[in-house]
């Protein structure tokens, strides 16, 4: 019998690799994994600020969790915000340019999306080429927000939690980007009413745009032109916490393009994640029993089955 239908019959995991690629300058660290068949499309699942690929891996169980449905993952690791020095959590965080950088700092000079290119062609060359969907973390959130936009011709759809849109988003959309967003009520980091927010453990501070105009803008960008929906929504019979759903109805097919949803009590951590990385005094209560991971990978599932707009 082939070592891949062994490994089928056996339930044994696929091999999860942590690995280095040279671009721009810089070498970047990145975890990948695939499934034993041909995968159904690749996901690039990015940390937030701070974070790893690895850390983002071994919290979210994104390697696990994305090869049992059949997909590719990979997990990268950005830049520290001083990239010539070690990168350390409190004083030299690992961070993505999703637009909220400073043009002058030395950060922002490398381009992160060059590196995300040279990434996927790399994927690919094991995959072959595959549907790519793109999620991530705050910072990642933010990332995933920049991916969707410059490559809106090449990403089959979008999944982040807590992320903020820090993009002028003049370009014009080539297709529209299915948008699966979840957003903590009680997140003092990304607050769905907007404000400022104090950063006290980077001794920072940001002002932050309320999540319905981000949402509004990221709908007009893509031609969305209907009214939002709200409502109420379960995720779910162990879920004790309801959820406020906001969704976007392409006014051609009558799709919903757009799904926004606010977990009720939930603060700025990963839902479903296997453990607390933060405490609650920096990132709110971590209450929900929704898995996120899961449910952006049934999300990109979903968007497999229908043409593309």
């Amino acid at each position: 019998m082939a070592l891949a239908a062994c490994l089928l019959v056996l339930g044994m995991p696929p091999k999860v690799e942590t690995r280095t690629l040279e671009a721009e300058g810089h070498t970047w660290e990145y975890v990948f994994a695939k499934p034993t068949a041909k995968p159904k499309g690749l996901i690039i699942a990015m940390h937030g600020a701070g974070g790893s690929g690895p850390q983002f891996n071994e919290s979210a169980l994104w390697a696990e969790k994305a090869t049992k449905a059949g997909f590719a993952v990979v997990l990268p690791s950005g830049q520290p915000s001083r990239a010539n020095v070690e990168p350390n959590f409190r004083t030299n965080p690992r961070t993505w340019n999703s637009g909220q950088l400073n043009s002058r700092s030395p950060r922002a000079r490398i381009n992160d999306m060059a590196f995300l290119d040279k990434l996927v062609k790399t994927c690919f060359k094991e995959t072959g080429e595959v549907p790519i969907f793109v999620s991530g973390h705050s910072n990642g959130a933010g990332m995933s927000f920049r991916v969707a936009y410059e490559w809106s011709d090449r990403v089959a759809g979008i999944g982040i939690m807590s992320g903020s849109i820090a993009l002028d988003l003049k370009q014009k959309s080539k297709k529209q980007i299915p948008t699966y967003w979840l957003v903590g009520e009680k997140d003092p980091l990304t607050p769905f009413e907007g404000g400022t927010t104090k950063l006290e453990i980077w001794g920072a501070q940001k002002e932050n745009e309320s999540v319905l105009s981000m949402l509004q803008k990221w709908a007009d960008w893509q031609g969305i032109t209907s009214e939002p929906m709200g409502g109420m929504a379960q995720f779910g019979n162990s879920e004790p916490f309801a959820k406020v759903g906001y969704w976007y109805r392409s006014s051609e097919k009558g799709d919903i393009l757009i799904f926004l949803y606010k977990i009720l009590g939930h603060g700025h951590a990963w839902p479903g994640a296997n453990k607390n990385e933060l405490p609650q005094a920096i990132v709110g209560p971590n209450v929900s029993k929704l898995d996120a991971t899961t449910e952006f990978i049934k999300f990109f599932e979903s968007q497999l089955k229908k043409p593309s707009s």
